[in-house]
């Protein structure tokens, strides 16, 4: 299994006993519940040497990082805490349910750093100090975050 694979390749990764374990998307392609375990291997591990994750999945960020960085281009553009780095957009993301005909219109108007498809709706989450009219508060995530973070640097995403 993908689950076996991986903890098999932690397991090279010990050999020696190294202070630092570099992964990269050590969770990808696994079930839940083997990506619960994987989860518990790497903060065990990550008690006893430095583990750098490389991953896309945002909630592997959020669950097993005490630091995380995103990058860019090749470069570094954020670095620090999950809980600081939401801190830093808390309350300047809102979001609304659009068709997904009106997206360029909004797209024009407001600086979006989000969109999905929500049950047939697209929902776009977009960047402002203040509400915009027609927009709800939304919880911000790490997801926001790195949208976010990409848009002011100057990167352009997929919408």
């Amino acid at each position: 299994s993908g689950g076996m694979k991986q903890r098999f390749g932690i397991a090279q990764a010990l050999i020696g006993d190294p202070r630092l374990v570099i992964v990269d998307e050590p969770t990808a392609g696994l079930d839940p519940s083997e990506r619960n375990r994987f989860h518990n291997l790497l903060a065990e591990i990550g008690e006893k040497v430095v583990v750098i994750l490389s991953t896309h999945i945002v909630d592997d960020v959020n669950d097993l990082c005490s630091n995380m960085a995103i990058m860019g281009n090749g470069e570094i553009l954020l670095t620090g805490k999950p809980a600081q780095v939401l801190d830093q957009i808390k309350g300047s993301v809102w979001q609304k349910k659009i068709h997904r005909a009106e997206l360029p219109e909004y797209q024009a108007n407001y600086r979006i750093i989000l969109s999905h498809l929500v049950a047939g709706q697209t929902v776009i989450h977009v960047l402002s100090e203040s509400q915009p009219e027609g927009f709800d508060t939304v919880e911000a995530d790490l997801e926001d975050v790195y949208f976010a973070t990409l848009i002011n640097s100057g990167i352009s995403v997929a919408i």
